[in-house]
């Protein structure tokens, strides 16, 4: 492709949290011109912790600008590459203020991103804090550990890479009202609030007046899923609804198959350690690969676990590239870094290059040229059209991912219709519910339309057609192959719509050495490396939250943004392969090239109940309650990014289906 969404886009990367840097990396993969500023020291504010542990990670896919407080010429530098800049990322609350000048100039950038771990507001707003604090302030801790043990801290920076990529959307939101509205805003993200986003699992349960507890590597609301010894390791085995679970029984015992106690997904639930002692002597007496055979060949999520350190050898991961050896100077060997994690079209991905300290500077007299082309007002106070309003968007999704990107373009003004099979989403019948409707499934979904279809019928086909013809984006995360088998491939999508942009998100990827397999994110995580970078005394773990299915959904995210804004340059949709896996190996990427020293976490971990009643959650918001279409009221998240003039916003939540055609909006058409 010789375009990318955001070439001409200057960024200049200024915080030192692994957030800033997982941001700028992202922006830089996606087209932008990337300056991160480094130290001249490694004694001083810009050169701590944070995602200095791996100059390699911090720096992949960038420029390097050396900077030393005071001295004129590196302020001069400094100045010019920030005025010369559409973007800036900050980490303010774990950096030295900078000077006055430079202060000015950062002011009056059109993006402005900042990222710390409390925000702006509530009673810990500017306070400094890192990821295992964070993590004990928002129940993520509390939530990953064995069941009858302690909390143990996730061995991964998973809240920094979250907001890293909640911040990489966010900013390309910001571009998108830039280029249309010409108008400037400010960004903020906060960790605490993307770990709070992250208890969507756990929510439900602290409404309905139940106190979710850690679970080990189980869930809170599907059953058998669980790591299950086998004769020669370990399995993982995580089924998320009663058909799946009629196939598990059945390979284990006709008896189980017919047993009415466990018939339905509640029942299971209510009565997880039978089920799980069932599945365990039935695993226990058979090799690993005999078992993950008979349950990929009845469908059946299942997966080993990887090391972090033979990650480069997992063979899907060497399949799709996703993860490079660079020579590392600072080093003396080849270091690890990952791939472009978005690519389009299926392009094979550019070679990352690890720029010299201070290789920027001999290109700041011919690029600062163009700084007063780039200047936008952030202070206008007249009213702006949300971000996405009259985008139209087709989601087939279930459970996380897909919903969730398509949730967050809703929050921002964007039409979504979600279609769903004439029997609903599996998520509705998740407990606890209302009325007989999730509150999984809400908090999941919320401000869309619905829409029941068989699509396996002409009449189905027929309406999804109808509604693809008219989209601007259609994600899903249905099993790989599933859309193409039902008539809807690329070939086809393209003929309905050239300027469709298509988003399919699944857990190895369509393009895959394991094709068709099924993946949960439990699997995900062993199979990324996730779980082997979160131990107690030896055994792997999950963490407590669902971090591959909220990561995998906040790439699509990021996805779709960056694809709009390269349709309005070529004209043409395109279509994106999301794999979960090489997110949740991204995910760990500061852990690839020698493991930093364990945080000394002093701060108590809080319950998912002290989260939710904290004067923090309170001040900012976290938790509100909305609305559906049919008069109940639900308590929704409010959203990670926090956008100065165009915020999100959540109106009347998801209802059921419709059983019958529905139109678009009538709205002005996104370009």
């Amino acid at each position: 492709m010789s375009e990318l969404p955001y070439a001409g886009v200057r960024v200049v990367e200024l915080g030192s949290r692994i957030a800033t840097g997982a941001c700028g990396r992202l922006l830089a993969d996606l087209g932008a011109l990337v300056c991160v500023v480094e130290s001249r020291g490694r004694g001083d504010a810009l050169r701590r912790a944070g995602k200095w542990v791996d100059r390699v990670t911090a720096v992949a896919g960038k420029q390097s600008l050396l900077f030393e407080a005071g001295n004129p010429a590196d302020e001069d530098a400094l100045l010019r590459s920030i005025e010369a800049s559409d973007v800036v990322l900050l980490s303010s609350d774990a950096d030295e203020a900078l000077c006055n000048r430079l202060r000015d100039a950062i002011a009056a950038r059109p993006v402005i991103c900042d990222i710390t771990a409390f925000g702006t507001s509530g009673p810990l707003a500017g306070r400094y804090a890192e990821e295992a604090e964070v993590q004990a302030l928002t129940g993520v801790m509390e939530t990953t550990g064995p069941e009858h043990g302690p909390a143990v801290a996730v061995g991964a920076p998973v809240i920094e890479m979250q907001a890293g990529m909640y911040a990489a959307a966010a900013v390309g939101i910001a571009l998108h009202v830039l280029r249309r509205d010409k108008v400037g805003q400010h960004i903020e993200i906060a960790l605490f609030d993307v770990g709070v986003n992250a208890l969507t699992t756990f929510l439900p349960a602290h409404c309905a007046g139940v106190a979710p507890r850690r679970l080990g590597n189980g869930h809170g609301m599907a059953v058998p899923w669980n790591a299950y010894p086998t004769a020669d390791g370990w399995v993982l085995i995580c089924s998320t609804n009663d058909i799946q679970w009629r196939k598990i029984s059945g390979l284990i015992s006709p008896d189980l198959a017919r047993n009415s106690r466990y018939e339905s997904l509640r029942s299971r639930v209510e009565h997880r350690a039978e089920v799980d002692a069932c599945v365990t002597a039935w695993t226990k007496g058979l090799k690993l690969a005999a078992v993950m055979d008979m349950l990929n060949g009845q469908g059946v999520p299942c997966g080993s676990i990887v090391p972090l350190d033979s990650l480069h050898d997992e063979p899907n991961l060497v399949f799709r590239a996703t993860i490079a050896r660079v020579a590392a100077a600072d080093q003396g060997k080849l270091a690890r870094v990952p791939n472009a994690l978005i690519r389009f079209d299926g392009e094979a991905p550019s070679e990352i290059k690890i720029p010299q300290p201070d290789s920027a500077r001999s290109e700041l007299d011919i690029t600062t040229t163009s700084a007063a082309t780039r200047a936008a007002s952030v202070r206008q106070q007249a009213a702006l059209p949300a971000p996405f309003a009259g985008l139209r968007v087709v989601e087939i999704g279930q459970l996380t991912t897909a919903p969730l990107a398509a949730k967050h373009l809703a929050s921002f003004g964007a039409d979504v219709i979600k279609v769903e099979p004439l029997e609903g989403e599996s998520a509705r019948a998740w407990p606890p519910a209302q009325d007989g409707v999730s509150h999984f499934f809400v908090l999941s979904n919320g401000e869309k339309r619905s829409l029941a279809l068989d699509l396996g019928s002409p009449e189905g086909a027929q309406q999804l057609a109808t509604l693809l013809a008219d989209a601007d984006v259609l994600v899903e995360n249905m099993k790989p192959g599933a859309l193409a088998r039902l008539g809807f491939d690329q070939q086809r999508l393209d003929a309905l719509n050239p300027r469709l942009i298509y988003c399919a998100i699944s857990g190895f990827g369509i393009h895959s050495v394991y094709k068709g397999r099924p993946a949960v994110d439990t699997v995900v995580q062993a199979m990324s490396g996730m779980m082997d970078a979160t131990r107690f005394n030896g055994m792997p773990l999950k963490t407590g939250i669902s971090t591959a299915d909220i990561g995998g959904g906040e790439i699509g995210l990021t996805a779709i943004i960056a694809a709009l804004a390269l349709r309005e340059r070529t004209g043409r949709g395109c279509s994106i392969d999301i794999s979960m896996q090489d997110v949740g190996a991204w995910i760990t990427q500061s852990v690839w090239n020698g493991s930093p020293s364990a945080e000394d976490n002093k701060t108590k971990p809080l319950s998912i109940a002290e989260v939710f009643s904290h004067p923090q959650t309170t001040a900012r918001q976290l938790v509100m309650q909305r609305q559906d279409t049919e008069g109940r009221r639900w308590e929704i998240f409010g959203s990670p990014m926090r956008l100065s003039r165009t915020p999100a916003v959540v109106g009347t939540l998801i209802g059921p289906p419709a059983r019958k055609a529905i139109a678009w909006r009538a709205q002005d058409r996104e370009g």
